[in-house]
């Protein structure tokens, strides 16, 4: 899978194992796109290598475009068999399941919950083990409706992590600008369009068009642009690291 389109919202996502961050204010299609991505509304305008979604065989749309959305639901009652629960019903065979959930949980650190009640468990764990049940698919791309804000930093770049080694795009759709310094990619969306598909430095760099949708811009980038204005810097820098060194030379 090289390339997401939904013409109806003018949407063009490059994949090929890149970080896109899906980002807009409230009620500006964010969500809409996602439930296209995942067959909950009308998707005959989405096109995956220019190939319509109604002509893939719907196996391998399961095992390879996985959305997970922001909620709170979950489809067992213990940590483990939420994690066995997709891969079941894709056909996976026991030892299979098996392999896979313990890979996954060594590589979160996370054994120690392995037979854990979901309801037992912290909001962020429920939330971690929600994206790992469809993370561990290990699907071409995962679309993920902002349930990564439940998480902290470590866990969030733990994640990423992950979708790197293992060559998954994810689709990030959030209204925290601070996640687009993770990102590869960004699509901004206003008034059920996109009104921009780019790389992210494009979008943060000179007159950026986040503010005028509403949207602050990441901290490290609005303090870049007003260390500009005082002639400190020369250029837009997204992290704070290279940022300090630049201004203690």
């Amino acid at each position: 899978m090289d390339k997401l389109v939904v013409k109806k919202m003018d949407v063009n996502i490059e994949l090929n194992g890149l970080i896109t961050a899906v980002i807009g204010p409230t009620n500006s299609g964010k969500t809409t796109l996602l439930k296209k991505l995942c067959n909950k509304i009308d998707n005959s305008d989405l096109f995956i290598d220019d190939i319509n979604i109604k002509e893939y065989d719907i196996t391998f749309l399961r095992n390879n475009l996985v959305c997970v959305l922001d909620d709170d639901i979950h489809y067992t009652d213990t940590v483990i068999d939420e994690l066995s629960f997709h891969l079941s019903e894709l056909g996976y065979n026991l030892s299979e399941i098996d392999k896979k959930i313990k890979d996954i949980l060594k590589y979160f650190k996370l054994e120690k919950i392995e037979h854990e009640y979901l309801d037992s468990l912290y909001m962020e764990d429920r939330m971690m083990i929600k994206i790992l049940s469809y993370l561990i698919i290990n699907p071409k791309v995962i679309a993920i409706d902002d349930l990564m804000s439940y998480l902290d930093d470590k866990r969030i770049d733990k994640i990423l992590d992950y979708i790197k080694d293992n060559n998954i795009s994810l689709i990030y759709v959030t209204t925290n600008t601070e996640f687009l310094l993770k990102a590869d990619n960004v699509v901004v969306m206003n008034n059920m369009k996109s009104i921009m598909n780019s790389n992210v430095q494009s979008v943060l760099n000179g007159n950026s068009i986040l503010p005028y949708i509403g949207l602050k811009l990441p901290f490290i980038v609005d303090l870049s642009q007003n260390l500009i204005l005082y002639n400190l810097i020369d250029k837009v820098m997204t992290d704070e690291g290279k940022l300090v060194s630049k201004l203690w030379k």
